[in-house]
């Protein structure tokens, strides 16, 4: 039976030796906070998808919830909605951000700083100044500045839609299209044939059968496999701080990130 939704604690359990742990308090909480939440938000499924660190201590815990995901016009779509929460018990909307402001916000590289009403202010140089008649003669010319305010639940908002873009995966092969196009469980998978490989994988925005992760840029993933315990632990070298763990014993899985919200602009580099 193929699971239905990702499981929290049992993420929890296999992602530990990598760094994805929360403490016994907010885990309890999460037991009464998230089915809360799950029910008055109106979806269903609702489940931990990471934390990140904030400079003040109080970390934002993150959220994800679906209806599950469909296809149309040859694209795969989830209409995801996002939580945070800075105690496990109060989970807040994360609204959604326009693409300029997102693309600014993703621009910064400094630590969040846990207060998620701070906020930002960018100023760049207009570039329909240049096309602006010069100043008269005496007058000194000013130079005309674009400033793009935003609070960091947006600049929050932005790094998750960019972490989840690149590191949203599941075995491959584990989903189905029913007939009105909704992706559902695939009855007769019974687990990952090679799951020591990086095509046992998927990116979820690929499903139901699009290309695996051995067709990313080589080096964006680093798989390790544990014959014994028959667990595979995936890692993203773009975005530091997510895993990814299957079990080929009970064809269970699931994915965390725990980091800092930033991209490993180095990665190139590193290749």
């Amino acid at each position: 039976m193929v699971q239905a939704e990702q499981n929290t604690t049992l993420t929890l359990k296999n992602l530990a030796p990598c760094g994805a742990v929360l403490t016994a308090e907010v885990q309890n909480a999460l037991e009464y906070s998230i089915p809360i939440k799950r029910a008055e938000a109106g979806v269903a499924s609702l489940s931990l998808w990471g934390k990140i660190a904030a400079r003040n201590g109080k970390d934002y815990l993150i959220f994800e919830g679906t209806n599950g995901g469909y296809v149309k016009g040859q694209k795969t779509f989830f209409d995801s909605k996002w939580f945070y929460s800075q105690d496990g018990v109060k989970l807040l909307d994360l609204p959604a951000v326009d693409g300029v402001i997102a693309a600014k916000a993703r621009g910064l590289r400094s630590p969040l700083t846990g207060d998620a009403a701070q906020e930002y202010t960018i100023e760049e140089p207009d570039p329909a100044a240049a096309d602006a008649p010069p100043p008269a003669e005496g007058e000194e010319a000013e130079p005309k500045k674009l400033v793009f305010k935003f609070k960091e639940e947006a600049r929050l908002r932005a790094a998750v839609e960019a972490i989840a873009a690149a590191t949203s995966i599941l075995p491959a092969g584990c989903m189905a299209l029913d007939a009105g196009n909704k992706l559902v469980p695939a009855k007769l998978w019974s687990g990952a044939e090679h799951p020591d490989k990086l095509e046992a994988y998927c990116h979820r925005a690929s499903l139901p059968d699009g290309a695996t992760l051995a067709a990313d840029v080589r080096g964006t993933w680093a798989l390790h496999y544990d014959s014994f315990k028959a667990v595979a632990t995936l890692r993203s070298l773009l975005f530091p701080g997510f895993f990814f763990f299957y079990s080929a014993r009970d064809a269970s899985w699931g994915g965390l990130y725990s980091g800092d919200g930033n991209q490993n602009t180095d990665l190139v580099f590193m290749l």
